[in-house]
């Protein structure tokens, strides 16, 4: 049976290779499957403002689909992302990281839709780190596994929410690597309704 890497070289060629827009979505996809690890953070925690990511998500997808909005929008909203990201030494929650990871990740896209391709290829390279580094944590919580194990890192990668993640990238990538329609995407963002930590 296959399974799936994180080749950093290999990703990062193969966002070279698409264009902005395409970047663009490729991280938003992330981002939707990252979102409702927020939403258990702050049940859990009764403390962050989830309609503010939700609403850049949405801002980013309005530009895909050909409403450009100002840039002046964005910079607001990227800051207050910034604003919704918990301390994890306050909340000890093992959803906290998680939710750092989601307010980072969209204060980024913020970014990343002003920015030019040569610089904006980076920020996805975040975005999609931020993504993998939320199971990791969590797979490490989770699993109870042990930090000194020389298997740590194979361990996690080959658990089943690491490979449902891998996968995901992967199969949006090759979508969005051949003609993509935005609209029908953008149709169907939240079908998969549960996130890259199996939550809904």
């Amino acid at each position: 049976m296959k399974t799936f890497f994180f080749n950093p070289a290999a990703l990062k060629a193969r966002l070279l290779n698409l264009g902005h827009r395409e970047q663009v979505a490729f991280s938003i996809l992330c981002i939707e499957r990252m979102l409702p690890n927020y939403r258990a953070f702050q049940r859990e925690h009764n403390w962050g403002n989830i309609d503010v990511i939700d609403r850049s998500i949405d801002c980013g997808w309005r530009w895909l689909l050909g409403e450009p909005g100002s840039e002046k929008e964005r910079i607001e909203l990227a800051a207050f992302c910034d604003a919704q990201a918990p301390d994890t030494e306050v909340f000890g929650s093992i959803y906290a990281s998680a939710a750092l990871d989601v307010a980072v990740a969209t204060s980024t896209l913020m970014k990343l839709v002003s920015a030019k391709k040569s610089l904006g290829t980076d920020m996805v390279m975040e975005i999609v780190s931020l993504c993998r580094d939320t199971v990791d944590m969590y797979v490490q919580e989770l699993e109870r596994m042990d930090a000194n194990s020389p298997n740590l890192e194979e361990a996690i990668r080959l658990h089943p929410l690491m490979q449902a993640e891998l996968f995901r990238q992967n199969s949006d990538l090759v979508a969005l690597e051949s003609e993509v329609n935005f609209y029908e995407l953008a149709r169907d963002r939240r079908v998969q309704s549960l996130s890259n930590l199996g939550l809904s």
